[in-house]
């Protein structure tokens, strides 16, 4: 659910329950193997997610009643159709791209920067590789510490931009950002809430004090990185200026029409991804 798009509690409330619908409903599909069916049916664990929380700080006490109502909701529709209740119901995801493309701030992380690269890893054989060639985004394969190739898997630049009054990663230390990622984990969550803290040196030692107060009880699924001079040669973000955005912006070509592949009847049948590389649909 993207919190940046929605505009009061009550609409939160009713696209929780939505996509608690569609995900109970899968929850009590059959699966392929009995070990799967047995657990699945037995915890219906779901995972309803928000993202864009870094633009919506206003909204997050809107999270803690939406919470309560999807639990009252929970047990209700799970009676009325004899399922469980769902011993799980929501999360925070790292998300990334899923958010980007919507105009939300991924998860619970702020944004990298006013303007930066995003850059996406894709297989070589993809069509989408020579669609981004001939749009003028940059294409490079990708590289390993030791500076070595990879030709099966190239990296895709996309220039972008933070919406004005974003958040930025440069304006929220560290502390701040896993004081965030604690409030969505008892407001919120029942699954872990994923994410990449971005650090700087300086902040090692209260960072160290943090962790040893809330490592135990506050968190569970935390990865951290420098924000800057961490080594990775095609991090996933990098930072850039407002005219090195512009330089790049005007090299591109509008995205406005992909051409679909061909694919012949009867190739959905597990067949298309043999060797590992599936084609686009």
């Amino acid at each position: 659910m993207y919190l940046n798009n929605i505009t009061s509690k009550e609409e939160l409330i009713r696209c929780a329950v939505l996509l608690y619908k569609t995900q109970k409903a899968i929850a009590a599909m059959p699966f392929i193997h009995d070990e799967t069916n047995k657990i699945v049916k037995k915890n219906m664990r779901l995972g309803l997610g928000v993202t864009g929380v870094c633009q919506s700080l206003d909204k997050i006490p809107w999270l803690d009643e939406c919470y309560k109502a999807l639990r009252k909701f929970d047990k209700e529709w799970s009676k009325e159709r004899g399922w469980p209740q769902s011993i799980k119901l929501t999360t925070v995801k790292p998300s990334g791209t899923l958010s980007l493309l919507g105009g939300a701030t991924p998860g619970v992380h702020p944004a990298y920067s006013q303007y930066y690269i995003r850059r996406v890893r894709m297989s070589s054989s993809s069509e989408l590789v020579s669609v981004c060639r001939e749009m003028g985004y940059h294409v490079e394969y990708v590289r390993g510490f030791d500076g070595k190739e990879d030709h099966n898997t190239v990296v895709v630049e996309f220039p972008c931009t933070s919406s004005e009054g974003t958040i930025l990663a440069q304006n929220m230390g560290v502390i701040e950002q896993l004081e965030m990622v604690k409030k969505l984990q008892t407001y919120w969550s029942d699954n872990a809430v994923s994410v990449t803290a971005y650090y700087t040196p300086e902040e090692l030692p209260v960072l160290k004090s943090w962790l040893e107060t809330n490592y135990e009880k506050n968190i569970k699924s935390v990865s951290f990185l420098l924000r800057t001079q961490h080594g990775f040669q095609q991090a996933p973000y990098e930072e850039i200026t407002e005219e090195q955005y512009q330089k790049q912006l005007k090299k591109l070509k509008p995205l406005s029409t992909l051409v679909k592949a061909n694919i012949e009847e009867g190739m959905l049948d597990g067949l298309e991804c043999e060797g590992g590389a599936c084609p686009i649909r």
